[in-house]
This record gives C-alpha cells, structure tokens and sequence, in this order.
C-alpha cells in the first residue's frame, strides 16, 4: 500500500512539470508546485485519505522563511550518469525523464518557497570540488553556501578542518527519515559531525552494491530457484561458488579463455579490492574497525571470520567458472549483458543508466551472506557517492540548512519515489522478483566508521593486497597495521579535539 501511494504521489507531482514541459525555467509557472513538506500536491490530497496520506510524506520543520531573493550556491559534480552523482544535482530543463523532471521540480519549489535562486555551478570532478573548497576557507571566502560531493574525497578533507560540526547548523532533523539512520550513527562521534548523507543523495540509492544475473542464461542452463534462495536467506557465497564453478563455454571454439567466452561469475579486473571489494566483505558479514568512545580503534580484520572470508572469495575468484573482466571504461554490469559472465555485481544505477535498452532479460540479488546462519544481508553503497558537508566560512548557517533540510524531506516524499518504484522497480526491473530483490538490497545498506572515513589511505584501498592469498593474509594485515591505525587516528582526532 505504501509503495502504491508513493507511486501515486510522485506521478501526481510530476503533473505541473508534465504541463510545463517545452517552456523555459523562467517562463514554467510554479505556483502548483508544493512546498517541500507540505502533504502532497492538491489532487493527491483529493485521492488520497489524510491518515494514508501523512504515512506516505511526512513534513519538515522548516518554518515559513524569506531570503530576499538570496542566491543559494552548491559546489557539486557535473560528472557523466554512470555513477547517478549527476542526479543529486540540480537539472536545467525539463527532458521527459521522470527522474530528472522530479529533480527540476525539486528546483522550482525550493526556490518559490525561500524566495532564493538555486545555483549550482557544477565541477568536472570531485578533486575539482575539493580543491575550490579547500581555496575558498583558506581565503575565507564563502562562494559556496554547501558541497554535495563524493564522499571518499569529503572524508579525506575532514582532516584539515574546512569543514563546520552539522549540529551546530539550525533546521537539521537527523532523526527524520531522509537521513540514513545507518550513516547518521556512523558519522557521529563525541557530539560531532562533519558530513551527512541524505534523501537529496540519488547516488547513495544508485551506487549501492547488488548481485545481477543473466536471466537469459540461467534460463538456458536450467538454474532456477534463485529468487527463493534470497527470500530463504540461503543466498551465500559457498552456493554462489556451487552455481558458478563449473560454468564455461568456449563461445568462439579458439579453445582458449577469453572475453568472448562465458563464465559463471566475474568481479571484474580487480577482484576483492576498492568499493567493491569492500560491498563483498561487507555483504559477509565483515566489518573494517570499531571506534570505542574514548577514541581507541579495534582491527575488526585481526579476526578468524576475517580470514575465513578470504578463503572463500579466493576459492570463488580462482574457479575455474570465474574470470578476470577488463573493466576499463565500462561497468561490470557489461559482462553480463556481454554474456561473459552469468553473475556478477553491479550497483542499482547501472540499471538505470546502462540496462534500460539492454535487448535481454536480467535478475536482481542482494550480495551473498558469508553463510546461512549470518543474520541479515548486507551491502555497502560505493564511496564515489556524493554527500553532504559544509564549509566552515558558511555566510548564512540558516539558509544552509533550511534549504538541506527542506531538499532532503521534498526528495524523500517526491524524488525518491520516483527513482526507485518507478525508474526502477517498474521501468527497469525485468520481473516483480527483481523489484522485490531491489527492496531487500536497499534495506540491507550497512555502514561504520571505518568505511564512512576511509578517505583515500583506508583500508578499502589494501584489500588487494589484503585479499590476493588466504595463506598470506594475516601477514600481510600485520604489514599494514600501523599504517591503518595512524589512517583512522588522524580521522578520530578531528573528532576529538
């Protein structure tokens, strides 16, 4: 029922803009457009009980403002759709895409109801972004009222101090569900807080980690079952490794293996390391670092499980029904619409951006559990997804955070809907099992400190290393650790000085 009053609430919202369409910003007629917060747009209130209604969108407690026709500037990246950072942003014309229609909307309305323009002078990338912020605190300038960028580079720059404590900063609710409760526990520490993520945040739905399959081969190879595996909570790395090991087909009879061939499983060119390596681990069951609250760190990794998990993704990776996949301007999603690779991971925007026209028939999974005795799935959103800091020369700390505040809550209630349950779940999804799927995977998102502020010099970019032999791990991790440790010291230290 909810999900249907979502889809009801955002199409209904698209209205004004579907009328809109082919006139220019400044010609497109808002006063139709409601208010971030407000119960939903009028016909939506005909069609929709109240008490349903106020369980579907639920308001901010931003109060009535006027800014005086102040420019609200984000810092923001201006980079290509792949990754969904884009969608964070603000959109210039009406397209047609329902995604990008509800953003422009997002845009129209914000800026009726503070009296502002929304301005957003997007960069060619994160180090572009970082680099300007870091310029314009140094110069204590305040060009940019708040930074929507990726969020390894935002968790490097906390160190160094560009960036103001997030509860100090008036109208911010983190107890509203448009911030992660997940993250919001993550990001804080000894009453501090230096970024955020938020509904705002498409990337952090749209580069979260999944399992995809070729729906047209396990068809052919008579795999089925898959989707009551996952509901059964019996989807793990082991029947992963039974499905896939023996799966190969010399597609091009050269009788030699190659990317022309088919595989049961791929983790791309780089095996368990980066983002996605660390979605893997993650997914079982294992974690970086504990933060205690006095400040001292606990290696999570100097652990059997830990060791254990290595064994597992070196055995799934070394099958024979497994290859390596030159991911070298593209995604990993490709090896499966290539038919190299039965299974392999890729994030739910790649489903958006690259399987919308792919001619065949996919599945969606959540990552496997390390075993069925793990108690939940568990996955981890890429750390190229943007998030939200800002700056401490911050001009006016009350337009900030009621223009965050006020985006947040009108994408939960609006922009969300749209991406997930029509973009999707409905547009994009092959079956009503994949949409499901999709459901479970964003439930499962998990995130720690050790992952939130990993930076660049985390141990998300050691795994390699970390995880290339099971018979050198634990040396290898001892390597490492007092290098890691002084990693996250310097990280816990901004938090406690």
């Amino acid at each position: 029922m909810k999900k249907t009053l979502s889809l009801l609430l955002a199409l209904l919202m698209l209205l004004p803009v579907c009328a809109a369409c082919g006139e220019s910003k400044e010609n497109t007629d808002a006063s139709d457009s409601t208010p971030a917060g407000d119960a939903s747009p009028s016909a939506a209130e005909e069609t929709v009980p109240p008490e349903e209604a106020e369980e579907t969108v639920l308001k901010d407690k931003v109060p009535e403002l006027d800014f005086g026709g102040a420019t609200v500037t984000m810092a923001g990246q201006g980079t290509g759709d792949a990754g969904n950072n884009n969608l964070d942003m603000t959109v210039e014309e009406l397209t047609g895409d329902v995604v990008r229609d509800a953003i422009y909307q997002r845009t129209l309305v914000m800026e009726e109801r503070f009296n502002v323009t929304v301005a957003e002078p997007l960069m060619a990338d994160y180090t572009t972004i970082s680099n300007a912020v870091k310029s314009m605190v140094k110069a204590g300038d305040s060009t940019y009222d708040f930074v929507v960028n990726q969020l390894a580079q935002t968790s490097a720059d906390v160190v160094g101090g560009n960036s103001m404590n997030l509860n100090e900063i008036p109208y911010l609710d983190f107890n509203m569900r448009w911030y992660p409760a997940n993250v919001m526990e993550s990001a804080s520490l000894n009453g501090k807080l230096f970024l955020i993520v938020s509904d705002m945040c498409l990337s952090y739905v749209g580069q979260t980690w999944s399992m995809c399959f070729n729906k047209d081969l396990t068809t052919d190879m008579g795999i089925d079952g898959l989707y009551d595996l996952a509901r059964e909570g019996e989807w793990t790395v082991d029947k992963l490794h039974e499905i896939t090991a023996d799966i190969y087909l010399d597609v091009n009879g050269n009788g030699k293996r190659d990317e022309e061939d088919t595989y049961g499983f791929s983790m791309g060119s780089a095996g368990i390391s980066g983002c996605l390596g660390a979605a893997m681990i993650y997914g079982a069951g294992q974690r970086y670092i504990d933060v205690n609250e006095d400040g001292t760190i606990v290696n999570l990794l100097e652990s059997e499980h830990a060791q254990a998990v290595c064994e597992k993704f070196d055995a799934l990776n070394k099958q024979e029904g497994s290859t390596v996949y030159d991911t070298t301007g593209r995604r990993t999603i490709t090896a499966m619409m290539e038919r190299v690779a039965v299974f392999t991971p890729a994030q739910l925007g790649y489903y958006y951006v690259f399987a919308r026209d792919f001619d065949g028939t996919f599945g969606v999974l959540p990552l496997p559990k390390f075993d069925a005795a793990q108690e939940r799935y568990a996955t981890l959103c890429d750390a190229g997804c943007n998030c939200i800091s800002v700056p401490i020369t911050c001009r006016d700390p009350e337009l900030t955070g009621a223009m965050i505040e006020a985006m947040s809550a009108y994408s939960a209630n609006y922009v969300n809907p749209v991406y997930v349950d029509i973009a999707l779940q409905t547009k994009v999804a092959r079956d009503e099992e994949s949409a499901e799927m999709m459901e479970i995977v964003l439930d499962s998102r998990v995130m720690d400190f050790g992952y939130l502020y990993c930076g660049w010099n985390g141990w998300t970019w050691t795994l390699k290393d970390l995880f290339r032999d099971p018979g050198t791990y634990m040396s290898t991790l001892q390597k490492n650790l007092k290098v890691q440790n002084k990693t996250y010291e310097k990280i816990v230290k901004e938090f406690l000085d």
